[in-house]
């Protein structure tokens, strides 16, 4: 801007103030109101009548402007275009001047911070009483002058230098002012740390008052017994069971095994090793003096284990039926997932297929029961009636078949009796057909259906025959008979493994005898009898996963895994429990690389198998073929041996064939 720019402008000014002071003076009555908003600079206003003899110097200074007679020597606050044009400006009037005080535009000061801080959702501010130990002291000295004077918008005043409360609260009127902090923000900022500090005080009084609050006793039992409490604690106390037992690097802790919510493990093993001890499972309380009565896996959760166990006889007040569910991914959890308990003791479960969360049990007293996961009662939420459409004596085995859509429960006794159940109604049996064979009645205790089979079926009797039959057709019942045991048969096993051949007609029996035998559906005598052990063999399980391999245990402690195509007259393993236990039960994993077994002390014990016996090769089911050709090569000769025939010729020419006996 130039000299003559400027000295214009200051003119105009000067002219300005003169009218105004004469409107003033020709007005006498009227006052100059407060300006509501104003500048970062005080406003200052006369109560009583101005002086006429005031010098304008004078009021500019009172306003914070500061002049000397002589322009060029101006304040270092001065911007350095008013500096450059100062020298040429002219000398004000003289002070014999009456002068009024009147309302005009406010000026702006520019304060340069260090950093601007601008409030936001983003930004955090410090709480009062707190000192930032990074917010800047003020320094005075930079403060400068605007060049030209421009009207304040409301933004302005927002403005915040980055300093601390105590900071702004220290600052005096004059500070204030020179900084560019007007009365009405300053109180503002009181204003609004008032509010702060009484909404923060609030809120503790608040909170105090909720941590005051206690409970009655009749409050805490129904919270207690509520079902959201019970599920909730449910589900954590599993989670800091497993979070206390399982080390870092375990498995999915939060894993929910309850259908509101299949990664199995491959423990690796050296090269020649059949089998590995994983772990055993035992609890004090639910399984201490209880024998293992039944053991299955969940085809939904491979890791789920479903054991059953009989009554305790050396407590009494404890339920004479339990059933539990074990995880075997966990390592080192020693407790049961869940627990399950019933009136009577249990003689069978199993888990449903088509029902993630069902579990289904058979008892001693002939009922069938039904337990859920997603529930928090340990009791059955449903169980058959003890009448005479249904089972009066114990249930000894039962299995799911059909699919998805039409599934049903079949169940056997023996009392000799087969029941057909719909999972969603066991108040009555959809069927029921009574075990006879030639008007004999069949006392059931192994029950199996081969394969996807929903209408055949064969089962196992205390006599030691086996049976199979249909449920339905014109030769609905028991058709056929299976000799060969001389004691109750305790396991029946079906042939699963799918192939290049088919041998879904083959099944292995265990029985009292001491002897585990092989059989086919299409031959009355067995293929071939495992006569290895000493004593009651309790248990058979075919592999489900290679043709050729079985498993088996007795009460001695001992179990055996079989491979025909290696040896079918000596087991490929043999292994013996240390202790004086009985095994009782044996089962697989559905992938086949797991063996579990349950003996009469209540344990259960898992192993890994090595992986040759997991994945069979393409040869497997040829040379298995050939292993039952030559079963029955030999069956025809140890038959000749005791049957021998004398071929006489006749005149006719004929040939009679006489079998001596």
């Amino acid at each position: 801007m130039s000299a003559e720019q400027r000295r214009a402008e200051l003119d105009a000014k000067r002219a300005k103030l003169e009218k105004m002071r004469q409107d003033k003076l020709t007005k006498p009555s009227a006052t100059t109101p407060m300006t509501p908003n104003v500048s970062s600079m005080p406003v200052v206003t006369s109560s009583t009548t101005p002086r006429e003899d005031t010098d304008p110097d004078t009021i500019l200074k009172e306003v914070g402007i500061h002049q000397t007679t002589s322009l060029s020597t101006s304040s270092p606050s001065i911007s350095p275009a008013t500096t450059s044009s100062s020298s040429q400006q002219k000398r004000r009037p003289p002070t014999n001047i009456a002068l009024q005080i009147c309302q005009q535009t406010s000026a702006t000061v520019s304060v340069p911070p260090k950093e601007l801080v601008t409030y936001s959702k983003e930004v955090q501010t410090i709480e009062s009483g707190e000192k930032d130990p990074t917010a800047s002291p003020i320094q005075h000295d930079h403060l400068q002058w605007d060049d030209e004077f421009q009207p304040s918008t409301s933004g302005e005043h927002n403005r915040l230098v980055y300093v601390s409360d105590d900071d702004t609260m220290s600052l005096d009127e004059n500070t204030k002012g020179s900084i560019g902090m007007t009365l009405a923000s300053t109180t503002e900022l009181k204003r609004t740390r008032s509010l702060k500090q009484q909404h923060k005080q609030s809120s503790l009084q608040g909170q105090t008052s909720l941590m005051k609050q206690e409970l009655t006793s009749d409050e805490r039992e129904q919270i207690l017994k509520s079902d959201h409490f019970q599920d909730f604690f449910s589900r954590t106390s599993r989670l800091i069971e497993r979070s206390l037992w399982e080390s870092p690097q375990a498995f999915d802790i939060f894993k929910d095994y309850s259908g509101r919510d299949l990664d199995g493990q491959k423990e690796t093993m050296d090269v020649g090793e059949i089998i590995k001890f994983d772990r055993e499972f035992f609890d004090e309380r639910w399984t201490r003096h209880r024998i293992v009565t039944c053991i299955d896996t969940s085809t939904y959760h491979p890791e789920l284990v479903l054991a059953s166990y009989s009554q305790n006889d050396e407590s009494t007040h404890e339920s004479d039926g339990v059933v539990l569910i074990w995880n075997t991914k966990f390592k080192s959890k020693p407790t049961p997932e869940y627990i399950f308990n019933c009136q009577s003791w249990v003689t069978s479960c199993v888990f449903s297929k088509f029902h993630p969360n069902i579990l289904l049990g058979g008892t001693y007293s002939g009922q069938i029961v039904v337990w859920d996961t997603r529930t928090n009662k340990r009791t059955p939420v449903q169980r058959t009636a003890l009448s005479a459409s249904s089972h009066t004596h114990p249930v000894y085995c039962l299995q799911v078949i059909g699919t998805q859509n039409a599934n049903n429960l079949i169940s056997i006794s023996n009392e000799g009796k087969m029941c057909s159940w719909n999972i969603e109604m066991m108040t009555q049996p959809q069927e029921s057909m009574d075990l006879a064979y030639r008007t004999k009645p069949v006392a059931a205790t192994r029950m199996v259906f081969p394969g996807v089979e929903v209408n055949n079926f064969i089962i196992g009797s205390e006599e030691g025959q086996a049976y199979s039959g249909s449920r339905h057709g014109n030769k609905a019942g028991i058709q056929e008979s299976y000799e060969g045991h001389f004691g109750p048969i305790t396991g029946l096993s079906c042939h699963n493994v799918n192939g290049s051949t088919d041998f879904s007609s083959l099944f292995l029996t265990s029985s009292f005898d001491w002897s585990v035998k092989l059989w086919s559906l299409k031959e009355s005598k067995p293929l071939n009898s495992f006569e290895v052990n000493s004593d009651y063999v309790t248990d058979v399980r075919w592999s489900p996963v290679h043709p050729s391999v079985f498993l088996t245990c007795d009460i001695t402690g001992r179990f055996d895994i079989w491979n025909l195509n290696h040896d079918s007259e000596l087991p490929l393993l043999s292994t013996t429990l240390d202790g004086n236990v009985a095994l009782n039960k044996c089962s697989w994993a559905h992938n086949g690389q797991q063996i579990i077994l349950g003996d009469d002390q209540g344990k259960l014990r898992l192993y890994g198998v090595n992986e040759f016996l997991t994945s069979p090769k393409q040869d497997d089911f040829n040379k298995l073929s050939n292993t039952l050709q030559e079963f029955k090569r030999n069956t025809l000769d140890a038959f000749d041996d005791n049957h021998p025939t004398s071929v006489t010729t006749t005149t006719a020419g004929s040939t009679s064939v006489s079998h001596n006996s």
